[in-house]
């Protein structure tokens, strides 16, 4: 058993946007590590692979926290986005203004957003706790517990 993966249909619904269904696939991968990450034990059992949360309020709060880490992961990469120049066209982030004369371009930049990698993680790692405090797996054991797992998994 795994936990239920936040769609690409309800992600639009929720966050609209221009991520298309490749680079959400790319960056839910990246969500369900970040969660990860904060839901295993010091033994290793990954509680949202090995007992997903079975009541709906539980399994909501896991597919929200997954679409709301892509949403973050995808405002970090548009943050670290490039300037194409010489066609005119500009990929990345978003531009807020651009002077011609002495040339200077101003990005836009989500406020969580940072190209530091320990900066990157304990944004990931805060935004995946508040979504998953207080959730509990399908043997009653908090997702945020991260000591020995006091239920016996049948492998």
């Amino acid at each position: 058993m795994s936990m239920e993966q936040a769609s690409f249909a309800e992600y639009k619904a929720l966050y609209g946007g221009e991520l298309d269904q490749a680079a959400y696939d790319r960056l839910a991968w990246q969500a369900k590590r970040a969660m990860d990450g904060v839901t295993t034990g010091v033994d290793g059992v990954r509680k949202l692979d090995a007992a997903p949360p079975a009541e709906e309020y539980g399994a909501q709060a896991v597919k929200r926290c997954q679409m709301a880490l892509v949403h973050l992961l995808h405002e970090m990469e548009m943050a670290a986005g490039t300037v194409t120049r010489e066609d005119g066209t500009v990929t990345g982030r978003a531009v807020t203004s651009i002077t011609a004369g002495a040339e200077s371009v101003t990005f836009a930049a989500p406020a969580r957003a940072s190209g530091d990698s320990k900066e990157r993680q304990r944004v990931l790692r805060e935004t995946a706790e508040e979504y998953l405090d207080g959730v509990a797996d399908a043997n009653g054991v908090p997702l945020l517990y991260g000591g020995i797992y006091p239920v016996k998994l049948e492998v």
